[in-house]
């Protein structure tokens, strides 16, 4: 019986570890992920963020600031440290924008960056455990005065012998209209020879709005990586834009979205599973959540910890949305997982109510789940750590009860 114990309390130990070390991965994160701007001259603004300690673990992180606009923002601290029950913290930084900007319309960026501080051994004084790192960007728009427009490229469902779908979205950055848009697309292997040349339809697109141009592929190459050249054509103007896919099946995957315990106004965590189909590891793999409204405004830009996914596996990418001011309804979304220097792109449907958000894929299926619908791996082996606690405790009084007998 004392084997029998000993047994029971050695697998328990291993077990709460085993849960220990999952509950230490993606213990940091940061909202909103991103804020956008109009440029303004002599603009200046105060911005707060929050700093989530999700996993409730102690840690300290180092805060620092990077990109074109770094020169523009002062922290309010660059050192961050949590106690195990801090579950946030808030971080302001104030930016001025210089004047310089009114001469360079376009996007400008900067990015802030929380990075957890890695542990050092005592004895040896190398670093334990993972860099974990999060971003909220700064993104300022300097308007044109006549006409200019960001664009970009998600292809869907490109597999062989199938109609792949090219869609180009295009946001009028311009103070003017756009009568027609309409874009070209060339399809390229890696030898540089043009295997294809497909067209969109045609769009207007009204000042500081959004819209998608979409052309249609057959594909009858063969899998591998392709380059898309495209080139959008507006009012007399054009504007490139180049971005590599892959026709064949996906090598990382989004599987499934769970949004757990909604509540709308409150911080909402996002799980995104993606699988990786390949047999090398991805090192650098994060999620971007892009929501509008039905005006194509956006409502929020979020994105996740940058994490590394081994080969053949699943893994949750976790990611933080401040609901503070988002209406009920029906939104647009679009849920980016970039891994190296690919992406995979998904449309998405989101509908909101006071305590609940259903996300649907659209065009395809995409698993999702609703608010409070989901049982995590790391909740079923805390169930499973609790039960045998429990058994351990049990058998502790049983054994010490006969041990106490026999005595007698």
């Amino acid at each position: 019986m004392d084997k029998k114990y000993r047994f029971l309390a050695a697998v328990s130990v291993f077990v709460f570890l085993i849960l220990a070390n999952i509950s230490l991965i993606s213990a940091l994160g940061i909202t909103p992920g991103r804020i956008s701007l109009d440029y303004k001259g002599g603009q200046e603004q105060e911005i707060t963020l929050d700093v989530l300690n999700n996993k409730n673990k102690d840690m300290k992180t180092s805060i620092y600031v990077q990109g074109e606009l770094n020169d523009s923002i002062i922290l309010s601290r660059n050192l961050m440290e949590f106690n195990f029950d801090e579950e946030r913290k808030q971080l302001k930084y104030k930016i001025k924008l210089p004047d310089r900007l009114a001469k360079e319309p376009g996007l400008h960026v900067a990015e802030i960056v929380v990075m957890e501080i890695p542990k050092t051994d005592e004895e040896s004084g190398t670093f334990v455990g993972a860099t974990v790192a999060v971003v909220s960007q700064l993104f300022v728009y300097v308007p044109c005065p006549g006409k200019c427009i960001d664009i970009d490229l998600s292809v869907v469902n490109a597999e062989q012998n199938s109609t792949a779908t090219f869609v180009v979205p295009i946001i009028n950055r311009g103070k003017l209209g756009i009568n027609d848009a309409k874009a070209t697309i060339d399809i390229y292997n890696l030898k540089n020879e043009k295997i294809a040349s497909i067209e969109s339809d045609s769009s207007s697109v009204i000042a500081g709005a959004r819209a998608e141009l979409v052309a249609k592929w057959f594909v009858n190459a063969t899998p591998g990586n392709y380059l898309a050249k495209v080139r959008v054509f507006y009012d007399g103007e054009s504007k490139d834009f180049e971005k590599e896919f892959e026709l064949g099946k996906e090598s990382l995957a989004i599987d499934r979205i769970f949004v757990n315990d909604f509540r709308l106004g409150e911080i909402v965590k996002l799980s995104i599973s993606v699988e990786n189909k390949w047999d090398e590891e991805f090192k650098t793999v994060f999620a971007n959540l892009l929501v509008y409204d039905d005006k194509e405004h956006s409502v929020a830009d979020i994105k996740s910890a940058t994490e590394s996914v081994p080969a053949l596996s699943k893994k949750e990418l976790i990611a933080f949305w401040d609901t503070m001011g988002v209406q009920e309804g029906e939104y647009r979304g679009k849920l980016l997982v970039k891994y190296d220097k690919k992406s995979t792109d998904r449309d998405l449907v989101l509908k909101i109510t006071q305590n609940n958000m259903d996300i649907q894929g659209v065009g395809y299926v995409i698993g999702s789940a609703k608010s409070g619908s989901t049982i995590s791996i790391k909740e079923v082996i805390l169930i499973f750590v609790i039960i045998l606690i429990l058994i351990n405790v049990l058998w502790f009084v049983f054994w010490r009860r006969l041990v106490a007998r026999r005595k007698k």
